[in-house]
């Protein structure tokens, strides 16, 4: 298999090899073994918003799973790939319009591609149910608007996911347990900061220097993960916002 390019600069910054790297390097392989492997991990992580966009057009849990695994066969199979690059911008808009052609000219071999047949490109048991939360979570609006907006939230749980991943390196699962809820909120009410404070037995100027690192550090990782899916480091400051814009409208 080639190798997948490295970083790009721009005005001295790193940006870090992107998803289209990846969606290259698939369609340029002669071999379909060593293009789903490089297909895999990206296939895996993009998954979700594929899935709930199909729920929300009505499709049933286990047709929606057949369509998304069908997509990304026909993605390793056909010449999609080929036909794919970096110049078109935002790899959330060439999977939605993918998926949205291979809806229209494919639906009945899709339909009959059964989980255990075929090729499976990825799992989608263990998460199964967040990605159906994610679709129902969906607020009104166009199918574009609403796949963008599980987009962002995929996203979102990926640089949380990669943050925790960092965090349990360091020896520090419980610190990053006890901070997450102040950033990420949620349906309950967090504890006091003094509490938590207390339970690390720290001051709680310390709690609140960590608690500004946390949200700076998961800044970080979500400009990264948006950095992946954009063609263009300039774009990078652009897609943030529109996600953000999605996320908070």
């Amino acid at each position: 298999m080639k190798t997948i390019p490295g970083t790009l600069q721009d005005g001295g910054a790193p940006f870090h090899t992107t998803h289209w790297s990846v969606v290259l390097c698939a369609a340029q392989s002669q071999s379909l073994e060593d293009a789903q492997r490089a297909l895999t991990d990206f296939c895996q992580a993009y998954w979700p918003p594929l899935y709930a966009f199909l729920r929300r057009q009505g499709r049933s849990p286990s047709d929606a799973q057949d369509l998304t695994q069908g997509f990304f066969v026909h993605l390793l199979e056909h010449d999609t790939l080929s036909r794919a690059s970096r110049e078109k911008g935002r790899l959330r808009t060439f999977l939605l319009g993918s998926l949205q052609h291979f809806l229209a000219n494919e639906y009945d071999h899709a339909h009959r591609l059964k989980r255990g047949g075929g090729v499976q490109i990825v799992s989608m048991d263990e998460h199964l149910v967040e990605a159906e939360a994610l679709m129902s979570a969906s607020s009104h609006g166009s199918e574009g608007n609403i796949f963008d907006q599980n987009w962002a939230v995929t996203l979102m749980s990926q640089a949380w996911e990669h943050l925790e991943k960092a965090f349990v390196a360091e020896g520090k699962k419980g610190v990053f347990e006890e901070l997450k809820p102040f950033v990420v909120g949620g349906t309950t009410m967090p504890p006091s900061q003094e509490e938590v404070a207390a339970r690390l037995g720290v001051p709680i100027s310390t709690l609140r220097t960590w608690l500004q690192r946390l949200r700076q550090r998961y800044r970080e990782e979500l400009r990264l993960e948006v950095a992946r899916t954009v063609s263009n480091p300039a774009e990078i400051d652009e897609e943030m916002r529109y996600l953000h814009r999605l996320l908070t409208s």
